[in-house]
């Protein structure tokens, strides 16, 4: 690292001691280029006429091209240094209004594009790289005549045009014009006795060029003398301070700026190169204090947990890193969404593959071990209609969790944003089967039973085919205790004051029966279209204004974008599940299981079908044969099965029997229905 520093800060020294006083031409910002020699009469004429464009366009290229060849006469150079070309390029705009030119036509004529101010051709900067180029002697012999001799010129431009015809081969016009301007001014460099004015009369095809008198005690020479000797016009540029050698009591002036200068740019790239070395020495030390890696064990939790979160033919997900993640989102700028639990942002990794990464807020607050024993749990959810795990990872300050994308966002986004078109009534329906069967698989399939306790627009995903999946239940419920086994347990309900189930606020318990209360809100989201919170009232309040009246009065409940196409009487049976789930006491309410045979008797006939092949199976599986009664259909107000074996069979749990979900049911789980609704 010291070699490093010592050759950064000879380079930076170097550089400053080679400093030409260039330098404190781009400083000054002036153009170099003398443009008080011409007579802008024939120019502003010809410019402010709509039918002489192009000869406005040749009279604008030879001011140029001339002031070009003079500022070459003392440089060397085939134009201006590229730091001066946008301001050489707004001189000469100002320059030609300023003497009647309309500003239309700089624009119209392409001046900074097509006319320049630097004339670089094929790789040659220089006077003397054109003049060695093949076969421009030939150019040479053919110009050093008369041009203003009648054929002189047309032979002295053939002669050009053959010379770039070798030279660039087919090329475009740009830069066609700009190899003919250098051509020009290496030709009116040559010491000959070639006028400049003369050789822009030939080359740009303009008559009439004359430049302005100068003072009797110098006379103006239009011819260009040698490099070696001062041209006579050079006196009278205004650039002369700028670009001519300087003079012997300027030496120790511009030596004591440009080392001044030196120094600076020095002392800077030495204190840049520092404060590099910094946040490299930081950013490594931050990467070993943080990074989880597979040999060591930090807080208690070795890698063995983290592979033993990895164990077992339920839990496949991948550990990716801190470093991974911030290449696939971006830095972390690929927001999605925020919530009270963290931030989601859209990660593309290496492979194309698409996900959604969640970092969790309050870090601090889980230890590494409960961190990993929720993944795990989360990683044995597996169901069509929950958000799946795909991964995690975990420093000793963050924690990040890798969910699959679902490219339709959430319910919320559809329901509440007004730019995007509104949910058709058959696919709210469908989003609340989903819904519906994802709870139903959290409460009667997953042992122990899970609760999601916060089921709302927002936390419900739809992906491309508006397939709605159920997100945000990354602090689902888990032991303690560290035992292998999960077992739910009371915590803090997340949740919006007003939305939340009235009898948690007083039991402080966690039920099955808080998710009932929440579909229930969710799914007069669904009917409204409105905000759970709407005009800052309970919504099961708010709802009540119009279904405790008269029946048309249910019309005013519905979403106003799909009033036109919705079924009356499937809107009547869903305000009165929603009433169902709603219920003040958590007795009065439906399970999961029950909602979801609701909804499927009423939108899903087909199924009903299904249903009964299901229950003569679990007859069998049971060794018994009942007669059933004749089918019950919705509309009463209790219309439930007694028998809790004839409940609609979850969508997900074909992994089971079905013997083996009759038992469940039959042997007090916790989550079999109470009074009304028990088997």
């Amino acid at each position: 690292m010291p070699s490093l520093l010592v050759g950064f800060f000879a380079a930076a020294v170097a550089a400053a001691l080679f400093l030409q006083p260039s330098l404190l031409r781009v400083i000054a910002g002036d153009c170099p280029l003398d443009l008080n020699w011409l007579n802008y009469t024939l120019i502003a004429s010809s410019c402010s006429d709509q039918n002489e464009r192009t000869k406005c366009c040749r009279y604008m290229n030879a001011l140029v091209a001339v002031s070009v060849a003079r500022y070459a006469n003392t440089t060397g150079m085939l134009g201006v240094p590229p730091a001066f070309s946008d301001t050489c390029v707004s001189t000469i705009s100002d320059t030609l209004i300023a003497n009647g030119v309309p500003q239309t036509a700089t624009s119209f004529c392409g001046l900074g594009v097509k006319i320049q101010v630097f004339y670089q051709c094929e790789g040659r900067n220089t006077i003397l790289e054109m003049l060695q180029s093949p076969n421009f002697d030939d150019v040479t012999r053919s110009c050093n005549t008369p041009l203003s001799v009648d054929g002189n010129c047309k032979i002295c431009l053939n002669s050009g045009l053959s010379y770039l015809r070798h030279l660039i081969g087919v090329q475009d016009n740009v830069t066609l014009n700009t190899c003919r301007n250098a051509a020009f001014v290496a030709l009116a460099n040559q010491g000959n006795n070639l006028s400049a004015v003369e050789a822009a009369a030939c080359f740009f095809s303009v008559q009439g060029l004359s430049i302005l008198p100068v003072n009797s005690s110098e006379p103006f020479s239009p011819s260009f003398a040698p490099a070696t000797s001062p041209s006579p016009f050079t006196v009278q540029a205004p650039a002369q301070h700028l670009i001519a050698v300087p003079l012997k009591d300027q030496h120790s002036h511009h030596f004591m700026l440009i080392a001044g200068i030196g120094v600076t740019i020095a002392g800077l790239a030495v204190l840049l190169l520092l404060i590099l070395i910094i946040l490299i020495r930081r950013k490594v030390r931050e990467l070993k204090d943080t990074e989880i890696t597979h040999s060591e064990p930090r807080n208690g939790f070795s890698s063995l947990h983290v592979q033993k979160c990895q164990e077992g033919s339920t839990a496949i997900f991948q550990i990716f890193t801190y470093k991974e993640l911030k290449k696939a989102t971006g830095n972390f700028s690929t927001i999605l969404g925020r919530d009270e639990c963290g931030i989601m942002y859209r990660a593309q990794f290496i492979d194309g593959s698409v996900a959604a990464v969640k970092q969790i807020d309050n870090v601090m607050k889980q230890r590494l071990e409960e961190f990993c024993r929720e993944v795990e749990l989360l990683s044995r959810l597996h169901h069509r209609h929950l958000v799946a795990l795909k991964g995690f990872c975990s420093t000793k300050s963050e924690r990040f969790l890798v969910y699959e994308y679902m490219e339709n966002g959430s319910l919320k986004d559809h329901l509440h944003s007004s730019e995007r078109p509104p949910l058709a009534w058959q696919t709210r329906i469908r989003i609340a089967i989903d819904v519906a069967n994802a709870l139903e698989y959290l409460h009667f399939y997953c042992d122990p039973p899970l609760f999601h306790g916060d089921i709302t627009s927002s936390n419900i995903l739809l992906d491309r085919n508006f397939l709605a999946k159920v997100a945000d239940f990354g602090l689902v419920h888990y032991s303690r205790n560290g035992n292998t086994g999960f077992l739910p347990v009371n915590t803090k309900i997340r949740g919006a004051p007003g939305v939340v189930d009235s009898e948690y606020a007083v039991t402080q318990e966690m039920t099955s029966k808080i998710d009932v209360y929440n579909y229930g809100i969710m799914l007069l989201e669904l009917v409204t279209g409105k905000p759970a919170m709407y005009d800052k009232e309970n919504p099961v309040d708010w709802s009540q204004k119009f279904t405790s009246t008269e029946y048309y009065s249910l019309q005013k409940l519905v979403d106003p974008t799909i009033s036109d196409s919705i079924d009356l009487d499937e809107l009547e049976m869903v305000v009165e599940l929603i009433d169902l789930c709603t219920q003040k006491e958590s007795r009065e309410r439906p399970s999961m299981k029950q909602v979801l045979r609701i909804l499927y008797e009423r939108f899903d006939p087909a199924h009903r079908e299904f249903v009964k092949i299901i229950e003569e199976e679990e007859d069998y599986c049971n060794g018994e044969r009942k007669v059933r009664g004749k089918e019950q259909q919705f509309g009463e107000l209790i219309p439930f099965s007694s028998d809790a074996r004839g409940l609609l069979q979850s969508s997900s749990s074909t992994s089971r029997s079905y013997c083996s979900r009759s038992v469940l049911l039959e042997n007090n789980s916790p989550e079999s229905p109470h009074g009304t609704f028990s088997a």
